[in-house]
């Protein structure tokens, strides 16, 4: 199992704050995320990192957890 720093995003888009931030052991992006949230999970191209993104919210507002490998933070 990886761990991953899972963390809530909220705002308009140009002035997002990170809050509610916890370490989670999970198998995967998608468990990680399933733990914290219902909303959809896409994960980036390369893998690095992913986004449960809020789907009723507007363009303007941005509401969604996002996780990223611990290692990455660790490197």
């Amino acid at each position: 199992m990886r761990k991953y720093r899972v963390h809530y995003i909220a705002g308009p888009n140009e002035n997002l704050t990170i809050s509610r931030q916890q370490i989670i052991e999970a198998a995967s992006f998608q468990e990680a995320l399933g733990r914290v949230t219902a909303w959809p999970v896409v994960e980036t191209y390369d893998h690095a990192s992913a986004c449960a993104h809020n789907p009723g919210i507007s363009l303007y507002d941005f509401e969604a957890w996002e996780a990223v490998p611990l290692e990455e933070y660790e490197a």
